[in-house]
């Protein structure tokens, strides 16, 4: 049974406002849980994303999304309309793209929020094993952190921009009771501070009291792995360094692309393929939310938006992460390859999200090397060096080619520790592209400058959108409808 959460539902969806009359509406549909597995059921239905559209339009901000026109395929219109939006950084692509699936993403993560406050605070009430209930509350905690994780990296600036104990975040709403409030934001500080705080505790409770879960939901493990992701966000190398290595210890072995390769009928082992991978902490998303934007092309023409040529460019011949990992079309107008979009999972979890340990990997990597640059210190330098090794070794054709470390290929220079920090840079794009990682990082490694060229019918006709270096479109919209409810929600500057 998939219970009906209505304390906060609307509230929160529609920017935390007061509505004492929802209740009165809606109270005939209220079912109140009364055990530990009710919340579990809740938890899978309101809390989890389980294959639901998570920010399906963060590539298409970024400078690994390449438009393609419409080539004469009608069908390819509505995604060209919808895509322009967001290709183009408009203020109004949440207002005009509404009613798409997973684009409103302030709602989509309050409703998550509304849930696990709701499990936190029934937990004391329900009946069931103590260890399952304090387990669920870990649980909660760690996806609550998730979402105001990524609710602050959408509406918020990074943490290392600015000072971000003035820098305004999103609203943190931490219990489930209903007032008349109006919510303003708290700072960036703040936000990460209940992050940090959330996912510790978590951690604890889930480690104490072990249960046997799915990769579909949170475990000790995922929970210390994005830990590490946000530690890397805040610039605290050593916790980052830390907190990587614990799950590394615990869960170290990568999946081999080359594994199983079948050049004959061209099918590779894939990242997020449960039946093989042995890197998946956790796992969410199907390849229907890729689809979105980008999708499939045909027999001489290339579908609306593909990977930019720059990021294909990025691959060697022997990196197996391209072809195993992506969609590869030819267009027989041109005869040119293209590759379309992440496709890392098989059977019901292509195109799959999630966390692994090949993020891990990459974020210890990120945080020696940033210790290497402030210290100057060669031992930092040596255990990134051997971390993006045992990853790269993992991800090239060791049936064909013997692979040479970074270090020992004259053609690369990673002697100094900006080279260095380049090289990390373009593999961590390598291998975490169209898994909602690019956006991020764009925005926490400085802000770059990206052109993007968008066209219908013909390229020659091309208009050009330029995101300038530092922009505040860095820092996404609050949707107009969560706004224009609550008057004390600062709007980001346009």
């Amino acid at each position: 049974m998939k219970y009906k959460i209505i304390i906060w539902g609307v509230l929160l969806v529609f920017g935390l406002s007061g509505c004492s009359d929802f209740l009165e509406e809606t109270s005939q549909d209220e079912i109140r849980p009364t055990t530990v597995d009710d919340l579990i059921q809740l938890m899978t239905g309101e809390v989890y994303p389980m294959n639901s559209f998570e920010c399906p339009y963060l590539e298409l901000l970024t400078d690994n999304a390449k438009c393609n026109g419409m080539q004469n395929q009608d069908q390819y219109r509505s995604i060209l309309e919808n895509g322009r939006l967001i290709f183009s950084w408009d203020e109004k692509m949440y207002e005009d793209l509404v009613n798409l699936n997973g684009m409103n993403s302030w709602a989509k993560f309050y409703t998550r929020i509304m849930g696990c406050n709701t499990v936190l605070e029934y937990l004391d009430r329900v009946k069931g094993e103590q260890a399952m209930k304090e387990n669920v509350r870990g649980q909660a905690l760690v996806m609550r952190a998730w979402s105001y994780f990524f609710l602050v990296n959408l509406y918020g600036l990074p943490y290392t921009v600015g000072d971000p104990k003035v820098n305004p975040g999103v609203p943190l709403k931490l219990t489930m009771e209903v007032d008349d409030r109006y919510f303003t934001r708290s700072s960036v500080f703040e936000v990460y501070e209940q992050i940090e705080g959330d996912l510790l505790t978590g951690i604890k409770l889930m480690d104490e009291n072990r249960q046997n879960v799915t990769l579909y939901k949170a475990s000790p493990l995922m929970a210390k792995a994005l830990l590490s992701r946000v530690y890397l966000y805040m610039g605290k190398w050593d916790e980052a360094a830390a907190y990587a290595t614990e799950v590394l210890n615990e869960k170290p072995v990568l999946t081999s692309l080359a594994q199983g390769a079948d050049w004959d009928y061209y099918t590779f082992t894939r990242l997020f393929d449960l039946d093989v991978s042995t890197e998946v902490l956790w796992i969410y998303e199907s390849q229907q939310a890729v689809l979105t934007f980008f999708t499939y092309g045909g027999f001489g023409y290339r579908p609306a938006f593909t990977m930019s040529d720059e990021l294909v460019a990025l691959f060697e011949e022997d990196d197996l992460r391209l072809i195993s990992e992506h969609e590869r079309g030819i267009d027989y107008t041109t005869y040119q390859t293209y590759y379309c979009f992440g496709y890392k999972g098989t059977g019901t979890d292509k195109g799959s999200k999630g966390i692994r340990t090949g993020e891990v990997y990459l974020n210890r990597a990120e945080a020696n090397i940033q210790k290497y640059m402030e210290t100057r210190d060669n031992s930092y330098r040596t255990a990134a060096l051997a971390d993006l090794n045992t990853l790269r070794a993992s991800r090239y054709n060791i049936l064909e080619a013997v692979y040479v470390n970074i270090e020992d290929r004259a053609e690369l220079d990673v002697s100094t520790p900006e080279n260095l920090y380049k090289f990390y840079q373009d593999e961590r794009r390598r291998e975490l592209d169209f898994e909602d990682h690019r956006w991020f990082d764009l925005r926490r490694m400085g802000m770059p400058r990206i052109e993007h060229k968008f066209f219908v019918e013909s390229e020659n006709d091309a208009r050009v959108f330029v995101l300038e270096a530092n922009s505040p479109w860095y820092v996404l919209p609050i949707p107009k409808e969560a706004s224009d409810r609550n008057p004390y929600l600062q709007q980001n500057p346009r």
